[in-house]
């Protein structure tokens, strides 16, 4: 799981108000890194990147669509599932579900 997010302010998302700088993107992945851990253990592999960063190179595909969805962008097993937030409910279930 990559979860891409930026410093660039983005007006906030649809799951929490602070979601508007790199800093409250890159900790809430880490509060969802932490509980998704805590729930599956190490089942589930994380990672955080800034979009404006050089590790982007790595991500084509995501460079691709960042002008059609909100940060945070999460993707799971290379596939774009979420955007505009870091709901714990909604990508620990998908999390399950691609565990049974």
């Amino acid at each position: 799981m990559v979860v891409f997010g930026t410093a660039t302010p983005s007006g906030g998302c649809a799951y929490c108000s602070s979601c508007n700088s790199e800093q409250s993107m890159e900790r809430k992945a880490g509060e969802l890194k932490g509980a998704l851990l805590e729930k599956f253990g190490e089942a589930v592999k994380f990672r955080y990147v800034d979009v404006m960063s050089e590790e982007m190179k790595d991500y084509p595909e995501v460079q691709r669509i960042l002008s059609r969805v909100h940060l945070p962008l999460t993707v799971i097993n290379g596939k774009p599932s979420f955007h505009g937030g870091l709901s714990l409910e909604k990508i620990g279930g998908a999390v399950s579900e691609l565990l049974k």
